[in-house]
């Protein structure tokens, strides 16, 4: 069995220029983590946040630290605009995560969005439309294994949870349920409950957004959310995300206004 924690950086709002406080991307993503190797990445992961946060393992701590979590855009953060020991720090969490992740066969499905600036932007629909796509890729690694799965996403509101799940839920209701490898329709969960939602939320918030940022650089010109940094500081990644990827395939970049022509990310 296999479970894929979703979660999103970025924000679901419409855009209405370029040079504003608005997130420029909304990134949502899907990370699959067999059900076996479970106990055994929670436990590295929480062993790497915290000799991150306090430089050394808590094995008497070991509950409460993974209930802390350790948020992604605070990873970020440290990568950019940290002093080099801090910034040093944490590029050797990601780079011990994305490890430990391709060494237990983790897979990465997700879309990136980039915004143009339009006020029908519909940040929920784009978001149904993403998490289809990311069922769809992994329904096919269930195939290939022969396993069953569950969708685990981050909760975000019972209104936009049914909305986002919806589409989802109705195609396993179909006569020919299109999922039958799904063990439930999707459900939806506290990151600070779930190390899934935790890990993926560091690999979104603190890496792929900042490479998306750079990669599309030209789309979005003077955002304030663009570090000239971002594709010096991230690019060391990018083999390792592509791994997870499947070879870059299962992650991929669309424009808002056109989500129906997608690229590869990597």
């Amino acid at each position: 069995m296999h479970i894929c924690y979703i979660d999103e950086a970025g924000c679901p709002g419409y855009l209405p220029a370029n040079n504003t406080e608005i997130q420029p991307v909304l990134i949502i993503a899907g990370l699959a983590l067999p059900k076996e190797a479970l106990d055994s990445i929670s436990r590295q992961f929480i062993k790497i946040k915290q000799q991150y946060l306090y430089g050394e393992t808590r094995p008497n701590s070991r509950h409460q630290d993974a209930l802390n979590e350790l948020k992604g855009a605070d990873l970020r953060k440290a990568i950019r605009e940290g002093n080099k020991s801090i910034a040093s720090k944490a590029h050797k969490l990601a780079q011990q995560l994305l490890d430990t992740l391709i060494a237990h066969g983790a897979e990465l499905y997700g879309q990136v969005i980039i915004k143009v600036p339009d006020d029908k932007f519909n940040g929920t629909q784009l978001y149904a439309e993403a998490m289809m796509r990311i069922a769809k890729s992994y329904h096919q690694l269930l195939d290939k294994e022969l396993s069953n799965g569950l969708i685990v996403a981050d909760f975000r509101g019972s209104e936009i949870n049914s909305k986002v799940a919806q589409p989802i839920s109705l195609a396993m209701w179909e006569q020919k349920n299109t999922f039958p490898r799904f063990e439930l329709p999707p459900t939806f969960g506290n990151s600070n409950s779930h190390v899934g939602l935790q890990i993926a939320d560091i690999i979104i918030s603190s890496l792929l957004m900042p490479l998306a940022l750079a990669k599309f650089g030209e789309q979005i010109p003077e955002s304030k959310h663009k570090k000239e940094e971002d594709l010096q500081n991230f690019k060391r990644y990018e083999k390792r995300l592509k791994t997870l990827c499947r070879d870059g395939s299962s992650l991929v970049a669309v424009q808002s206004n056109h989500p129906d022509i997608a690229i590869k990310f990597l």
